[in-house]
């Protein structure tokens, strides 16, 4: 018995001794944070026939374009207002600018710099048919964010 605590001992001891403290204040470790994509973005926010309010449902975009305006301060901005081709031109001329207005003010609510937007009012120009059919999917405004160069 007295052969196995003196092979054993020095384990015992080794299992005694004191590990290294670790250092007060952690070791910062430079990590490089991956830069931001700041590629051209577009959003559509789309609008009920005649209507020039935003719905509960264009607030996720309206996060999503605010959210992705602010991850780069390199961006312009254009609003596209569009109506269908249901009423006259000049209606829907004023249709389109009041629908990209009201994605202005709810984008400035957002923090989003009006003076670096561009708003152009579309009008019925460019409104999709189907079938000869009036199609509403051109009841939209656009948001495109563009990386300055």
């Amino acid at each position: 018995m007295k052969i196995s605590v003196y092979l054993f001992a020095p384990l015992l001891l080794v299992a005694c001794v004191s590990r290294p403290v670790p250092p007060v204040e952690p070791v910062a470790a430079e990590v490089a944070l991956p830069a931001p994509d700041c590629s051209a973005e577009s959003f559509a926010i789309y609008f009920e026939e005649g209507a020039t309010e935003l719905s509960e449902e264009s607030d996720a975009v309206m996060d999503a374009v605010a959210a992705s305006y602010s991850r780069c301060d390199l961006y312009k901005m254009e609003i596209e207002g569009h109506a269908d081709a249901s009423g006259d031109s000049a209606t829907n001329e004023v249709i389109s600018a009041k629908r990209a207005d009201a994605v202005l003010a709810a984008l400035e609510t957002r923090g989003v710099d009006a003076q670096r937007v561009h708003l152009v009012a579309y009008g019925d120009q460019g409104a999709i048919k189907t079938g000869g059919v009036e199609a509403p999917l051109n009841r939209k405004t656009e948001v495109r964010l563009i990386p300055e160069s």
